[in-house]
C-alpha cells in the first residue's frame, strides 16, 4: 500500500513523509485552490477512497507544486497588470477627445459647431457617476447627446456623510451637469415609459405640472437610473427613518441632528425625553452606515460638546448591523479593526441583530431570539436598495428579463440584465445600454454596487459610442469599415480592437473613514492587494484619493477648504 501511496502522490505533485506519522492527515494549504482550477475527476475520486484508508501518511507541498501556485499567482498579477495598462492608454484617448472639444467649448454659436446631422441620437437617463462618466468622455463631434434627469447634477456620494453633518459644505460635493460638458443638450424631467418599437421615451418635466409630457426619441438610450432605498419589508422604514442616497437626504439629517440637541436643551424636558432625543441608531454597517457613525461621532466630540456641555454625556450612537462583521467588502483583518475602532469612540457595534419594526420614537432590534424596544430620537436606513419604477416595468416588457431573473436573481427585478458589452439582454438590435446599480451582468458574479464599478462602466460605453462600433452586432460589437489610416477605427484595429474588448471591472480598492481621524484603506489592482492600512495612515490616504477623485478643480478647492474651516472653526450649527 505505501508504493501505491507514492504513486498516487507522484500524480498529484506531493512529496511523502514515511517517518512522520501522525494520527490525522494533514492536507496542503493551497489543496483547495488547487481543486478549484480543475483536477481530473477520476484523480479526486481515486484520492478520496485511497486516503480514508491511509489517512496515517501525510504529505506536504512538492516543489512542482508550489512553483505551479507561484506562477498562477504571477499569471493574476500579469493580467491585472496588463489592464492597467490598457486603462492608461484608453485615458489618453480620452484626453484627445476632451482637446478636440475645446473649440466648441468657446464658440459663440455652438449649434453650429456641434452639427446634428448623421449622428447617432444617444440618450442618458441619469445624472450619477456612470452617467457622469459618459459626459465627461463622450466626442460630441461622434454622436448627438442628451441628459434627462430631474435633478442637473452630479453628487460625490462618497462624501454624503461628511455633507449631513457639516464637514463639507452641499454644493463643494456637487457639479451641474453643463459644467461636465458644456456642449451637451441637458433636459430636466423624469422618463415615465419606453417606446421599444418607436424608439421614443415618455418624459414629464420636472418639477411636474410645470408643462406638458413630451415624447424624446433615440437611436441608442444608457439606462443609469441607480437604484432607491429599501425597506426590506419592515413596517415604519419608510415612515420614520431618514437616509442617505442624494443631497436632499443629507440636508434633512443635518438638520434633525441639530434639532434633537435644541430639543433636547428646553428646561421643560425630563432625563428620559432627553436621552431618548439623543440616542442615534443607524441601521446598517457598510460604508455608508460606518462612515456616517464616525462623521456624527465627530459632530459630536468636536462641536456640539463646546455648547451643549451638559447633553453630551447623554449622547448615544448604535451601529446595528444585520451580519456578523462590519464592512463585508473588506477584509476579516480590516473588519476587525473599524468595529474596534467605533467602539473606541464609544458607538455602540451590534451585530448579527436585525430591526423588526420602527415607529415614530422607538425601534424593535431582534437579536438572538429576543426583541428589544429601543427609544430614540432618530433613526438612520443604510441596509437596503430596490430598483427603480422604470426598470421594473423593462422586466414587464422584455421576456428575456424575467426569465433571467428567475434563474440568477430568485426573481428580483430590481436590475436588468446585461451582456459583457452591458447592451440589455432582450433588446434584439442593441440600441439600449444600462449600467451602473441598475445593471447586473448575465451568468457572471455580481459586481459590487459602488461610484467605482459605475464609473468604469460608464466610460466603457462612452468609448463605444466614440468608437462607433455597431451595437446591433451579435456577439462583440464591430467596427465600421474605415479607408481613413488616421480615423480611430483604423489605429483601433492596429490595436486589435476590431471587436470591442468585454467590460472588465479593475478593482482599485476600498476605503472607509470611521471618525477621529481614523479608516480602514484596502488597495489594489484587480486581483492583486497592493496594500492594506488603518489607522491615522489610512485617513490620509483616505483623504488624499478623495481630493484626487473630485470630478474638477473647483471641487477639489472647495473640499480642500471645508476641511480646513471646520478644523479651525468647527462645523455650521445653524439650522434653516
Amino acid at each position: 500500500w505505501f508504493e501505491q501511496h507514492q504513486l498516487l502522490c507522484m500524480e498529484l505533485g506531493l512529496q511523502t513523509q514515511p517517518r512522520a506519522f501522525r494520527p490525522r492527515l494533514q492536507s496542503p494549504p493551497s489543496l483547495k485552490h488547487e481543486h478549484a482550477h480543475g483536477w481530473p475527476q477520476g484523480t479526486l475520486q481515486r484520492t478520496g477512497v485511497f486516503l480514508l484508508g491511509c489517512a496515517a501518511v501525510p504529505f506536504s507541498p512538492s516543489r512542482k507544486f508550489r512553483r505551479r501556485n507561484g506562477r498562477l499567482r504571477r499569471r493574476g498579477l500579469l493580467e491585472d497588470v496588463t489592464q492597467a495598462v490598457e486603462e492608461v492608454a484608453n485615458t489618453a484617448e480620452d484626453a484627445l477627445v476632451h482637446v478636440a472639444r475645446i473649440p466648441a467649448w468657446f464658440s459663440a454659436d455652438r449649434e453650429a459647431s456641434t452639427s446634428h446631422e448623421g449622428k447617432r441620437k444617444v440618450v442618458i437617463l441619469g445624472t450619477g457617476w456612470a452617467a457622469h462618466a459618459i459626459a465627461k468622455i463622450i466626442d460630441i463631434n461622434k454622436v448627438d447627446i442628451r441628459v434627462i434627469s430631474p435633478r442637473n447634477y452630479f453628487v460625490f456620494t462618497p462624501m454624503l456623510a461628511a455633507a449631513a453633518v457639516g464637514t463639507v459644505e452641499y454644493r463643494s460635493i456637487l457639479e451641474h451637469i453643463r459644467s461636465a460638458n458644456p456642449v451637451i443638450e441637458y433636459t430636466q424631467g423624469t422618463c415615465e415609459s419606453i417606446d421599444l418599437e418607436k424608439k421614443e421615451l415618455l418624459v414629464r418635466p420636472y418639477p411636474p405640472g410645470l408643462e406638458k409630457d413630451f415624447n424624446v426619441p433615440y437611436d441608442v438610450l444608457v439606462m443609469a437610473v441607480g437604484l432607491r432605498p429599501s425597506s426590506l419589508g419592515v413596517p415604519g422604514v419608510s415612515t420614520h427613518c431618514l437616509f442617505l442616497k442624494n443631497i436632499e437626504d443629507a440636508r434633512r439629517l443635518r438638520k434633525q441632528v441639530t434639532q434633537n440637541f435644541e430639543a433636547a436643551d428646553l428646561p421643560v424636558k425630563s432625563d428620559e425625553e432627553r436621552q431618548r432625543l439623543l440616542t442615534f441608531v443607524v441601521v446598517g454597517g457598510g460604508p455608508t452606515g460606518c462612515e456616517f457613525c464616525g462623521e456624527l461621532s465627530d459632530f459630536v466630540k468636536n462641536d456640539l460638546r463646546r455648547f451643549y456641555p451638559r447633553l453630551a454625556p447623554l449622547v448615544r450612537i448604535l451601529l446595528l448591523h444585520r451580519g456578523a462583521a462590519l464592512l463585508p467588502s473588506f477584509g476579516p483583518d480590516l473588519q476587525v479593526a473599524a468595529a474596534e475602532t467605533l467602539e473606541k469612540q464609544g458607538i455602540e457595534v451590534v451585530t448579527n441583530a436585525s430591526v423588526t419594526e420602527v415607529e415614530g420614537d422607538t425601534v424593535h432590534i431582534a437579536k438572538n431570539g429576543h426583541t428589544e424596544i429601543l427609544p430614540c430620537g432618530l433613526t438612520v436606513w443604510a441596509a437596503g436598495q430596490i430598483g427603480q419604477d422604470l426598470v421594473r416595468n423593462m422586466h414587464k416588457q422584455l421576456p428575456k428579463q424575467q426569465e433571467l431573473a428567475e434563474v440568477e436573481a430568485k426573481g428580483s427585478d430590481r436590475q436588468l440584465f446585461v451582456d459583457k458589452w452591458l447592451r440589455v439582454c432582450g433588446v434584439a438590435d442593441g440600441s439600449i445600454i444600462a449600467l451602473g446599480d441598475c445593471a447586473r451582468m448575465q451568468g457572471e458574479e455580481q459586481l459590487p454596487e459602488t461610484a467605482q464599478v459605475a464609473a468604469q462602466q460608464g466610460a466603457f460605453v462612452a468609448r463605444l459610442l466614440n468608437r462607433e462600433y455597431d451595437l446591433s452586432a451579435h456577439g462583440p460589437p464591430v467596427l465600421p469599415p474605415t479607408s481613413n489610416a488616421f480615423d480611430i477605427g483604423h489605429v483601433l484595429s492596429l490595436r486589435g480592437h476590431s471587436e470591442a474588448a468585454e467590460f472588465r471591472f479593475l478593482d482599485l480598492g476600498r476605503l472607509a473613514y470611521l471618525g477621529q481621524s481614523q479608516a480602514v484603506a484596502e488597495l489594489g489592482v484587480g486581483s492583486t492587494t497592493v496594500s492594506k492600512a488603518k489607522g491615522t495612515a489610512a485617513f490620509l490616504l483616505w483623504r488624499s484619493v478623495y481630493i484626487v477623485k473630485q470630478v474638477s478643480f473647483r471641487n477639489r478647492v472647495l473640499v480642500l477648504f471645508d476641511w480646513i474651516k471646520s478644523r479651525l472653526f468647527g462645523r455650521d450649527l445653524t439650522r434653516f
